[in-house]
């Protein structure tokens, strides 16, 4: 284990998270064998006990995880300077890579926990959204649902903490076989190829498209906010859309928009944190809004029962201005960053 700063305060906030989420889940079974023999006025009275409970413990996971997400970023980069070879948070990425000891899980635990974090922050704001819909009603009629989705971020949040706490506890040391006539020495340090990830689509070509589906989603977004519509076939193809935008941001981020803020050929978004922090608040807005948009799209699967139908629109409107907001923010600082540049 490398110790700085930034790895004992996370090591502190995955063994916090860990313990919440475990009391969490102890709480949410005490529940589930209370209704197990049926939903009757007694367990319902019961289950309610336990509610505000289970549900301000979700509320704290959901800020670990929030708070967690950045600080995996900032404690990948202090452990940029051990290693000679390194250059930038990619290059720590892939320490481990090829080698013989427990290090060689440590590539696949940072993938698991870029996947964890912002998947418990879609879930927690799709529940979230849930919550307040069922609050608004008078008899509850989404407890049931609201109970699942506590376990199931529940059990999220604790994958995520054991994760980062087996990261930060295995040994950084890479252990490889030995070079010779039947071996060939790898090297993990390496920086991220100066190649795009579209390698037969050009930057202007990947840049005009991206930005098409982005102001055909931002057009839908006024139109549902506009309108309040909340039915299972918009919601579906406005969170389908959100999620081919949100993979399309990504690439060009990649190929266009890190190259072009470096002002180097360089496909790296990891050295934006370092070099030009001030971008990351655009990045981050961008994937706030998708986590906003698709929360609120999910949120027509989950809360949408006769109680709420009224509810839910005015409600799902106000989620999907929060993420239209966050769009508007996302391209107005990058826009800005780029023509400065």
């Amino acid at each position: 284990m490398i110790v700085n700063a930034y790895a004992i305060l996370s090591l502190f906030a995955c063994g916090l998270q860990c313990a919440v989420a475990m009391w969490l889940t102890g709480r949410w079974l005490n529940s589930r064998r209370v209704w197990s023999s049926g939903w009757t006025d007694g367990g319902a009275e019961a289950v309610e006990r336990n509610a505000y409970l289970m549900m301000t413990l979700a509320l704290v996971l959901l800020g670990l995880g929030l708070a967690s997400w950045p600080l995996l970023y900032l404690l990948l980069q202090s452990y940029v300077p051990s290693w000679p070879g390194v250059m930038c948070i990619d290059g720590v990425t892939r320490i481990g890579t090829g080698s013989l000891g427990a290090s060689r899980f440590l590539p696949g635990l940072l993938t698991a926990l870029q996947v964890f974090k912002p998947l418990l922050m879609l879930m927690g704001g799709a529940w979230l959204v849930t919550y307040l819909a069922n609050r608004a009603t008078s008899n509850a009629p989404l407890m049931r649902r609201l109970l699942w989705g506590l376990l199931i971020i529940g059990s999220t949040s604790l994958c995520d903490g054991v994760c980062t706490a087996c990261y930060l506890l295995i040994p950084k040391q890479e252990d490889h076989l030995a070079a010779g006539c039947c071996t060939q020495a790898t090297s993990t340090t390496t920086t991220r190829s100066s190649e795009p990830l579209l390698a037969g689509v050009s930057a202007t070509e990947l840049a005009v498209v991206f930005l098409l589906l982005w102001a055909g989603l931002l057009i839908l977004l006024l139109d549902s906010i506009r309108k309040q519509r909340s039915g299972r076939k918009w919601m579906g193809g406005l969170l389908a859309s959100t999620l081919v935008v949100s993979v399309l941001g990504g690439l060009f981020l990649v190929d266009v928009l890190s190259p072009a803020l470096l002002q180097r050929p360089h496909h790296c978004p990891y050295d934006l944190v370092s070099e030009l922090p001030e971008s990351v608040i655009g990045i981050v807005l961008f994937m706030v809004g998708s986590l906003w948009v698709a929360a609120g799209s999910i949120a027509s699967f989950c809360a949408d029962v006769p109680e709420t139908r009224e509810i839910l629109p005015g409600l799902q409107a106000r989620v999907l201005f929060l993420g239209l907001f966050s769009y508007l923010g996302s391209f107005s600082l990058l826009s800005v960053q780029w023509c400065v540049l």
